[in-house]
């Protein structure tokens, strides 16, 4: 995820060019002028893989660029809302619509208050300063509206530009998930509830704020169907309304909303903050420069095995093998083993070689899931640049398609902080923050199995 202050990133089209494919398939050339694997900044090297890798990447980012969505799957977990809701930095989490919850029920949203106690648990992160954007649906059956998508913004965001640009992209994803409304909630703990005598501190400047973002969703017809204010998000805790008649209620807890005991049971952490999230990728110095240290010697290593398939006429044998070798580590990883230096050094090497790491993205979602996470965020934590951005884009890819917004947002933030070029980051970047669906990134799994297979491994079986 980029920083609130950042830019909008770059048009799709512009960062999804196939390569070109002519010659046959073998890992990069390193900067020595030894047959082996390359340094990231040698540039990528013509393979199938890579013409395997670009049809999925351009077939991706065309999805982006066109807002091709396939809406709800079958038997969609969603949030409903019922009752009257009218006149009362950046992530966004689109999992709400991802995945079926515990025993098929919804979770019913029929007040404010409710609402309100359900929006750590959707973002995935207790929110401060902040304003959380809800993109709603038409909902199904008697309640008339889901919740698709949870948006959020830096209430700090330096500059009304800065903040044009964030209230426009909450705008785009309203405009490409369809969205009938939306609700706005504002976290500020300078703030203070109106008053028959005072209308609260900070109130012009939150109003000035919402006025702003409901002009801008009228250009696409989407109502503003109710905003709200906290202090603070939290049992027993006063929220106001912030459009419409002046209405103030109390928060119940959110550790007893059924939206946070959903997550809980899906075995997802609901954080204090979001710099818990950054915390936990946090680069471990010691520990990257002993990985630094030992990919010289890995790369030397790969080199001559690579050198001693290419004299058998063979390279694709390197490849096979590297592969594998991955794949165990994967296992031993689900194991519970800490891996040294040197094994996460072969790794970062091995995922040099593009096919190597094109298989990697089959392995989410799926059985060795949650092993390959942990592994990406082992190798976040120690690989220096520029090799940490595959990693990086790695762990928020996996993040991505089980349907942490915040988490992917913050590892894509490092790959691209580390390569601010690489290609899947970036299209990965856009696609989570124009709220894309985890859905649409299954071609890039099948890509990586298609790969696989061409390499002879079945990954139902291994790793072994």
């Amino acid at each position: 995820m980029t920083n609130p202050t950042e830019p909008i990133p770059p048009d799709p089209h512009d960062v999804a060019e196939p390569p070109d494919t002519a010659s046959p398939r073998m890992p990069r050339v390193p900067r020595t002028g030894t047959a082996g694997i390359a340094d990231p900044a040698d540039g990528p090297a013509a393979s199938p893989c890579d013409a395997e890798w670009s049809m999925a990447a351009t077939e991706f980012a065309s999805a982006i660029a066109e807002g091709d969505d396939p809406g709800p799957v079958e038997g969609d977990r969603s949030v409903t809302l019922e009752g009257d809701f009218s006149g009362t930095g950046f992530e966004t989490s689109a999992d709400t619509a991802g995945s079926d919850p515990p025993g098929g029920h919804e979770s019913h949203l029929r007040d404010p208050g409710d609402f309100i106690a359900a929006v750590p648990a959707m973002l995935g992160f207790m929110p401060a300063r902040s304003l959380v954007v809800t993109v709603l649906r038409a909902g199904g059956g008697p309640a008339p509206a889901s919740v698709d998508v949870v948006a959020r913004m830096d209430l700090d965001n330096p500059g009304r530009s800065a903040t044009g640009a964030l209230i426009d992209r909450v705008a785009g994803i309203c405009l490409r998930q369809h969205a009938t409304a939306a609700l706005a909630l504002i976290v500020d703990d300078r703030a203070t509830a109106p008053t028959s005598q005072h209308r609260g501190v900070r109130a012009r400047r939150h109003r000035d704020l919402l006025a702003a973002l409901e002009h801008r969703l009228e250009v696409d017809a989407v109502p503003l169907a109710g905003a709200w204010a906290v202090r603070a998000i939290g049992p027993e805790l006063e929220w106001w309304s912030l459009t419409g008649p002046i209405r103030h209620g109390v928060q119940p807890d959110p550790s007893s909303s059924m939206v946070t005991l959903r997550h809980v049971l899906d075995g997802r952490p609901l954080r204090a903050s979001r710099a818990e999230l950054t915390e936990a990728i946090a680069v471990d110095e010691a520990l990257r420069a002993a990985v630094t240290a030992a990919l010289e010697v890995a790369t030397t290593a790969a080199a001559t095995h690579l050198a001693q398939a290419v004299r058998r006429g063979e390279p694709d044998s390197y490849t096979r093998v590297t592969l594998r070798n991955v794949l165990r580590q994967i296992t031993q990883v689900r194991e519970g083993a800490r891996l040294d230096p040197l094994d996460l050094a072969d790794i970062a090497v091995a995922l040099r070689d593009p096919c190597v790491r094109d298989v990697m993205f089959a392995l989410a979602p799926g059985t060795h899931a949650d092993a390959a996470e942990a592994l990406w965020l082992q190798l976040t934590r120690a690989l220096p640049d520029p090799d940490r951005a595959e990693a990086a884009a790695l762990l928020g890819y996996c993040a991505y398609t089980r349907g942490d917004g915040p988490f992917a947002g913050v590892a894509l933030e490092a790959a691209l902080t580390s390569d601010p070029e690489h290609r899947m980051a970036v299209l990965l970047d856009i696609g989570l923050q124009t709220g894309m669906r985890p859905q649409r990134l299954s071609r890039l799994g099948e890509s990586g199995r298609m790969t696989a297979t061409d390499l002879g491994i079945d990954l139902e079986s291994e790793p072994k």
